[in-house]
């Protein structure tokens, strides 16, 4: 099941952080269509490197993407840079 929401945390003082809920499966939607305009390309692309055996990492190219976002939920990050943190939380 796909992360549906997505939790960023600004720390705002020594003690403090504000929290901010991202509406994460909002995003979908927006993958879907990008899908839809590059698969006309990918298809010209696996014509031209069939031959040459190199269409099956664009063939399923998709489907990675789809399993890598699937697996985004649990996923918590710490981000810590010099006086910057932010904590991002799937869920």
């Amino acid at each position: 099941m796909p992360p549906t929401m997505l939790y960023l945390r600004f720390p705002t003082g020594p003690h403090s952080s504000f929290g901010l809920w991202l509406p994460w499966f909002l995003v979908y939607p927006l993958i879907l269509a990008l899908m839809l305009l590059v698969l006309p390309f990918m298809l010209i692309a696996v014509v031209f490197t069939l031959p040459f055996g190199y269409a099956r990492p664009l063939i399923m190219l998709w489907p990675y993407v789809w399993r890598l976002l699937f697996s985004l939920r649990g996923l918590d990050m710490d981000i810590r840079s010099g006086q910057h943190d932010i904590q991002l939380n799937f869920v």
